[in-house]
């Protein structure tokens, strides 16, 4: 049976990315509806997760290769983005920042287990990086892993709306928004929307990655003492 888990899972994905590609709502997003869909079968099925991660290992390894292919939008723009590049640094780090407090503020308000606030404490980066980072912070690779796809997704469902909403209509800070903060799927997302969009949230994704290991270890230790 399991070796029809990366058949079944590459068709469930296609099967929905079409699906999304005809409704263009957002509601229809295809990575949700890949994962809502493998849970229901697996359950269905008696199929134990491990097994089925073990079988279907290398996402693990497309992932990072998926990841890099987000830069080909970044090079395309690359003359307009260096003019702002000093400007995205700060928004960047800012927003890394902002996160890791919020994790902090809420988990301590909510007197969580210690190891449960580092899993969280690392969630303004895209999948691979958070599981170095939360590994150095001592928390658990996958909660901070399963966090991050989920924000990725709420990301895609309600980024653009939320951004409109709130008044910031510009592309490229909407594509900083949502690269910076919804990292690799919501970089996705505003591939799909424009080029502009994309460019910046590639951008934005980047330099996230470059910037939490460096941040996200020496902050949030002394952030957490401050909240104990």
């Amino acid at each position: 049976m399991m070796y029809l888990a990366i058949p079944m899972t590459v068709a469930l994905f296609l099967a929905f990315r079409a699906l999304h590609a005809k409704v263009r709502s957002p509601l229809c997003n295809p990575v949700l509806l890949t994962i809502a869909a493998s849970v229901f079968i697996l359950s269905a099925w008696h199929i134990d997760i491990n097994e089925y991660r073990a079988h279907t290992q290398i996402f693990d390894y497309l992932l990072e290769l998926a990841v890099v292919a987000l830069a080909v939008p970044l090079y395309k723009q690359i003359h307009q983005l260096r003019r702002q590049l000093l400007l995205m640094f700060i928004a960047v780090a800012a927003g890394i920042i902002t996160a890791t407090t919020t994790a902090v503020v809420i988990t301590s308000l909510l007197r969580v287990p210690e190891q449960l606030q580092a899993s969280l404490a690392s969630l303004a980066v895209t999948t691979p990086i958070t599981l170095l980072v939360t590994e150095q912070l001592g928390g658990l690779g996958s909660i901070a892993a399963s966090m991050v796809i989920l924000i990725g997704i709420v990301g895609a469902i309600v980024g653009f709306n939320t951004l409109k909403l709130t008044g910031i209509k510009h592309k490229g800070a909407q594509g900083v928004a949502l690269g910076g903060a919804c990292h690799a799927i919501g970089t996705a997302t505003a591939i799909a929307d424009n080029e502009t969009s994309a460019a910046y949230a590639s951008a934005a994704m980047a330099l996230s990655a470059l910037l939490s290991p460096i941040i996200v270890p020496i902050y949030y230790p002394w952030l957490a003492s401050l909240a104990l």
